[in-house]
Order: C-alpha cells, then sequence, then structure tokens
C-alpha cells in the first residue's frame, strides 16, 4: 500500500510531512523514536509540525506510542488487523524495538468488577544482531 492511499483510507487529507511520515514507518522494520524520525527528514522540516502530526496519527490510531521507560518512547505504523496490545522487545544495547504482535499477553485473575483497559508489556535484553 502507499503511503497516499494509507492516509485516504483513514480519511486524512495528503501533506508533505504526513506522507513523508507515513512513508519512513512503512519502511521502518521496527519501532522508531522522534529523533529517529527527523534523521529521515528534511533539515526544513519544523519540529512542532512533525509532533502534531504524530499526535493526529496516534488519536486517528494509525500508530501506536510504545513507552520503553521515561526516556524512551518509540512509534509503529498500526498494520491492519493487527492487534496493538501486544508485548515489545527493546535490546539494552543497540535501544531497538521490536514488536510482537504474536505473543500472547500474560494474563492475571483481576479482582471482581474490575476491568483492563490497557497492558503494557517490555521485554528488555540484547537482540539477534547485538548478540553476534
Amino acid at each position: 500500500m502507499e503511503a497516499n492511499d494509507f492516509l485516504s483510507e483513514f480519511g486524512l487529507s495528503r501533506t508533505a510531512i504526513r506522507t513523508k511520515l507515513v512513508q519512513i514507518l512503512m519502511d521502518a522494520n521496527e519501532a522508531l523514536s522522534s529523533k529517529e524520525i527527523e534523521a529521515f527528514l528534511d533539515d526544513n522540516i519544523d519540529r512542532v509540525t512533525l509532533y502534531r502530526t504524530i499526535k493526529l496519527f496516534e488519536e486517528k490510531k494509525l500508530i501506536h506510542k510504545i513507552v520503553v521507560d521515561e526516556q524512551i518512547t518509540k512509534y509503529r505504523l498500526i498494520k491492519p488487523n493487527k492487534n496493538t496490545e501486544h508485548p515489545h522487545f527493546h535490546c539494552v544495547r543497540c535501544d531497538k524495538v521490536v514488536c510482537l504482535p504474536d505473543t500472547p499477553l500474560p494474563c492475571c485473575d483481576l479482582p471482581e468488577g474490575f476491568s483492563v483497559s490497557n497492558q503494557n508489556t517490555i521485554i528488555e535484553g540484547t537482540c539477534q544482531k547485538c548478540n553476534k
């Protein structure tokens, strides 16, 4: 799917920054931080516009936000028919974050009347590349 088609599917107008951001995230094999995204953009792109676009994409559920810790937040394009409620692997050496959509989350028995609205599981270790 093309970036412009993806934007149209979510009812968003096609601007240069939106198209570029979708393309960057489509091409990425892993979740990216805002700094990593900025590295793919031209110097003339306004940071405020980038952050507003990321926020809009979150609100429209085009991307999901992965909070690794207080200092590391990454973003990943939501793939059709994939649940965003899944664990993520964070490499402690290279900071790579990978979605694990086919890995079931641990479940727990909640007290009566309680319900889960969100579950965030980060598995930390070293990735295959860093283990070589």
